[in-house]
């Protein structure tokens, strides 16, 4: 059976677009702009400028690129937050962030699919899920702005902070847990190097007859150190961003062997303790098309090999619904849930999450928030930019620093979001009518920009350390041990 080829179905695409011009031109009948393009309530007007320019929403982008490849996710929990600091309406910086999300899912939803990272039947109730929940939480939003535009930043405000509690309790004790175990992992180690440098002293000591086998093993042992030197070094070279497997929770075998059709297979990390499974390795020093078929394999024969799909879709549209409200939710929500409570593989959940989200994102983009004008068109050329950079240089810089220390930097910026919204609620109260004094909100206001600017420049900078460290131990020239001699 033959395929087409990808040129000729580029060539066939564009044929496609330019046939779509003229028939376009011809339903203007049926496409029909308001008659009637007035007040400061309808959300067909152009926004009045007074919003972010092009700098400022570049460096919101940013960040949210950064974080986007640090958490495998949108990051939309600081680019609401950041652009309604800014000055824009909570629904505008929801349909922005939205259209950004759209556009970051789909590119990495193709990378992922080249590397067969993507499960496409779970894919599509993602997206049936997360498209009703989207759909349902814009006619809540823009019923709430029709008939209250600055009753519409505290009912955004609201839902931003109740969701990142909630996703507070998730990350915060991840942050803990991770750190825990990385010094345990870490003490271990330093004992086991203590160990092994003894009993190389001891073998030292007893054979003085054979000097140059004593060298040769008190170099080899003061080399193995650098041996997870040298795992980074592969890493660096791997062009796939990772998602290693979490630990599932306690739920996650209760979930995977309940009685709640319909299933579907998807492979997990559910293990028994006497039936060890052994995932091949997913770093640089495998194949990406042997790790993808042994993924893939996963769940042929195995006990927790199916997942029910009603709590998936139950999931899905929840986060879809928190998504249309605050910009987040959809992904971020799915993600930590299905690696942890579902118990399922990280990378084929990223994969699988960020098609259904490119999807549904889409919808969501030109079906609601783009057909009713809620975009700010002067921003989102900034956040676009901003976030293909961020991309590039958090993907590069995470690879330097340890998870736990990314969970923690996260928390903190998960922390210094919902004390933003909680200090500029007053202000947004004040302007929806409630009697609050001006210079309490205007100091509170202050205040708020002030804690945000904060988290953000500490997550930023600590990856652009890390970033610049690496890049300057590399360039510097190797100190040879027979100078000092």
């Amino acid at each position: 059976m033959k395929y087409i080829s990808d040129k000729r179905l580029l060539i066939l695409c564009f044929i496609l677009l330019a046939l779509l011009i003229p028939i376009s031109g011809l339903c203007e009948e049926v496409l029909k702009t308001p008659d009637i393009i007035g007040n400061t309530n309808n959300p067909y007007i152009l926004p009045d400028g007074s919003g972010p320019r092009f700098l400022i929403s570049a460096a919101i982008g940013l960040v949210a690129g950064m974080l986007s490849s640090s958490i495998g996710t949108g990051g939309g929990f600081i680019v609401v937050p950041a652009l309604m600091t800014a000055g824009i309406s909570g629904i505008y910086a929801v349909g922005s962030e939205i259209f950004r999300l759209f556009l970051f899912s789909t590119i990495e939803a193709v990378r992922m699919g080249f590397h067969k990272r993507i499960n496409y039947t779970f894919a599509l109730i993602l997206t049936a899920g997360t498209t009703i929940g989207g759909l349902a939480g814009f006619a809540l939003s823009s019923s709430v702005f029709l008939a209250d535009p600055a009753g519409n930043d505290v009912f955004i405000s609201s839902m931003i902070i109740l969701w990142l509690i909630v996703y507070s309790f998730i990350i915060v004790p991840d942050f803990r847990e991770a750190s825990h175990k990385y010094a345990l992992a870490l003490l271990r180690k330093q004992n086991a190097e203590k160990e092994k440098e003894a009993a190389v002293q001891i073998n030292s000591a007893e054979t003085d007859t054979k000097q140059v086998a004593t060298e040769d093993g008190v170099f080899a042992a003061k080399l193995s150190p650098k041996e997870p030197d040298s795992e980074k070094n592969e890493i660096k070279q791997s062009t796939l961003i990772s998602f290693p497997d979490e630990e599932p929770w306690e739920i996650a075998r209760t979930i995977r062997t309940m009685k709640f059709p319909p299933y579907i297979n998807f492979p997990g990390t559910v293990k028994d303790d006497v039936d060890e499974l052994e995932l091949a390795p997913t770093g640089a020093e495998a194949d990406p098309k042997d790790a993808a078929k042994q993924l893939a394999d996963l769940a042929d024969g195995q006990p927790y090999s199916k997942i029910p799909v009603i709590p998936a879709l139950i999931l899905a549209t929840l986060g879809g619904f928190f998504m249309a409200l605050t910009g987040s939710g959809g992904i971020i929500l799915s993600f930590t849930i299905l690696t942890r409570g579902f118990g399922c593989v990280a990378a084929m959940v990223a994969g699988t999450d960020l098609l259904g989200l490119a999807a549904s994102s889409g919808v969501l983009t030109f079906g609601t928030f783009g057909l009713k004008g809620f975009i700010n068109i002067y921003c989102i050329m900034g956040l676009i930019f901003g976030t293909m950079t961020g991309i590039h240089l958090g993907g590069k810089a995470i690879r330097y620093i340890e998870p736990y220390r990314i969970k923690g930097l996260v928390s903190l910026l998960v922390i210094s979001v919902i004390i933003n919204r909680l200090l500029s609620l007053p202000g947004e109260l004040r302007k929806s009518g409630a009697s609050i004094s001006h210079n309490l909100t205007t100091t509170l206001d202050q205040s708020a920009l002030y804690i945000m600017v904060i988290g953000m420049v500490i997550f930023c900078g600590w990856l652009f350390y890390s970033l610049a460290a690496d890049i300057i131990s590399t360039i510097k020239p190797p100190k040879k041990e027979g100078a000092a001699k």
